[in-house]
């Protein structure tokens, strides 16, 4: 009687390590979500996250711990242990983009289940152990090379399960001739671009634009398979990529009619490898149109990219040479007002709530899609007086008695360039916030020193968040900056404390980036 209550707890003493090896589980497959189930990003997750292992080993020892004379009732208090443990040293807490438990987290976590307990048994018979539970406690070392084995052996599974999505995806837009489908990529700018042009296209046609950053392959066929209805007239579709073939892979069901391209700058340069990459990944857009592409002048790659191409094709811009084009620019805090022509010589007078030189950019880029598609001048202009701000793109959210402007969506070198030109029309002290900037490999450093030197020229109080900023901290100083309102701190929350107790009325703080989890 007293060996089966044994081997019950002890059985009870197995289920809580398990569940604690899979709670930890949780806090790295996280980050495998965050890294797009990349496992060349998780890697290098794991890679600089080395402590966790060392953190991790704290509830293995006390597994350890439990050799023959701790067994039965002693056994499952130490597992009990083992669990709250690991649950308590390994769980993230305040996460910005928290796990979400998909379907496919679960298949994962289901594999994981079935390894760990594979790994508990081989222990087991390897080291001659009747009471396995003398070693489960490793099971929760191996946590993070078990959800790396587990999505090795769920690729097959993941793909199948992809396959089956973008089929059906290009099954329902193939019953659909009739829809317009615009394409929209670059480095920054995209998600602003799509909600500008869904707001003038809307002047005339019925528009099905995806909701905030729906870029990736699966997310392009979420849109599709839920939010697609019969009378939508035109589908615009934000393709978002971090390797050569990405957009590839979301045109290949897609199939645009209408490419247009934002920009192009060292944004996710870690993942691309080189400038030249970044092109060819960007191109694959142009390369499947079907109809006209539309690019922007003033940037050396988009102008390749325009000489390139072998589509219909014309360019936007501030050149008269242009399509479209923008004149008797006024950019000021309030706003921007300008003259926008077409190729015609028509001219109409334009307002905009939208802060920055490069948005007007992206309006005029816009401008010239509409115009193309039908929309008169007018329309087009009524479309513009209707623009608002995307959340966390240059967005004022407060005014009085300081002015906040929230940049804090992944901040690229042009993209913050182009927001501290817009904080330096302000008047008052301005405050730039930023963690600076993350995937830009070994050109990280250059690129922060050249950050820092834009933030001497355009802000009169800095504060750096986190230990990354020391490059961003070197440029500021080098161009004899007063090094007294240079502050470095912890966290966002520590920034957001010293403003309150240094702000005054009419200053004017730029919050520029926010660092995600796996950072």
């Amino acid at each position: 009687m007293g060996d089966y209550i044994n081997m019950v707890l002890n059985g009870i003493a197995m289920l809580l390590i398990l569940l604690a090896a899979l709670s930890a589980s949780k806090f790295h497959l996280h980050f495998l979500q965050l890294e797009s189930y990349y496992l060349a990003g998780y890697r290098h997750f794991m890679l600089k996250k080395w402590y966790l292992f060392v953190i991790a080993a704290v509830p293995s020892a006390i597994g350890l711990l439990n050799i023959d004379f701790l067994s039965g009732g002693v056994g499952v208090l130490q597992a009990l242990a083992v669990y709250l443990i690991g649950k308590r040293v390994l769980a993230q807490t305040n996460e910005k983009k928290p796990l979400v438990v998909t379907a496919r987290v679960k298949r994962l976590m289901a594999i994981e289940a079935a390894l760990m307990l594979a790994v508990a048994v081989s222990l087991g018979i390897a080291f001659k152990l009747d009471n396995i539970c003398s070693l489960f406690g490793l099971v929760v070392l191996l946590v993070p090379f078990i959800v790396a084995l587990a999505a090795l052996i769920a690729m097959p599974i993941e793909y199948s399960v992809r396959m089956y999505y973008i089929n059906d995806a290009k099954k329902i837009l193939a019953s659909r001739p009739d829809l317009k489908i615009i394409g929209i990529t670059g480095s920054y700018g995209k998600t602003s671009t799509k909600f500008l042009l869904s707001t003038m296209l809307s002047e005339k046609y019925a528009v099905l634009t995806p909701p905030s950053s729906y870029n990736t392959t699966l997310g392009v066929v979420r849109v599709i398979r839920e939010r697609l209805q019969p009378d939508d007239e035109i589908f615009i579709c934000e393709m978002g990529s971090r390797h050569v073939g990405d957009i590839k892979e979301i045109c290949s069901f897609v199939k645009p009619d209408i490419g247009i391209i934002t920009s192009i700058g060292p944004q996710h340069l870690e993942t691309f490898g080189s400038m030249e990459n970044i092109l060819k990944g960007k191109f694959e857009l142009i390369e499947a149109v079907k109809e006209t592409a539309f690019f922007p002048l003033g940037n050396e790659y988009t102008e390749r990219m325009l000489q390139m191409a072998e589509c219909e094709k014309y360019a936007f811009g501030v050149n008269k040479e242009c399509y479209m084009y923008a004149s008797n620019l006024t950019v000021s805090p309030d706003g921007s007002c300008f003259a926008l022509v077409n190729q015609k010589g028509e001219s109409v007078f334009c307002t905009t709530a939208l802060l920055g030189e490069h948005n007007v950019q992206n309006i005029v880029g816009c401008a010239a899609v509409a115009y193309r598609m039908g929309l008169t001048m007018e329309q087009i202009a009524r479309g513009i007086s209707k623009l608002k701000p995307v959340e966390h793109r240059l967005q004022i959210v407060s005014r009085r008695p300081v002015t906040v402007i929230d940049d804090a969506f992944n901040s690229s070198p042009n993209g913050a360039k182009a927001a501290l030109k817009v904080l330096s029309g302000f008047s008052g002290r301005r405050i730039i916030v930023t963690p600076g900037f993350v995937e830009l490999g070994d050109k990280l450093d250059d690129y922060h020193l050249e950050f820092g030197k834009q933030i001497a020229k355009s802000a009169n109080i800095a504060i750096l968040v986190g230990s990354r900023t020391s490059k961003i901290r070197e440029g500021i100083e080098s161009e004899g900056f007063d090094m007294e309102n240079v502050k470095t701190v912890d966290s966002l929350a520590k920034a957001t404390e010293h403003i309150g107790a240094i702000s005054r009325a009419g200053d004017v703080v730029l919050f520029e980036n926010d660092l995600p989890d796996n950072y």
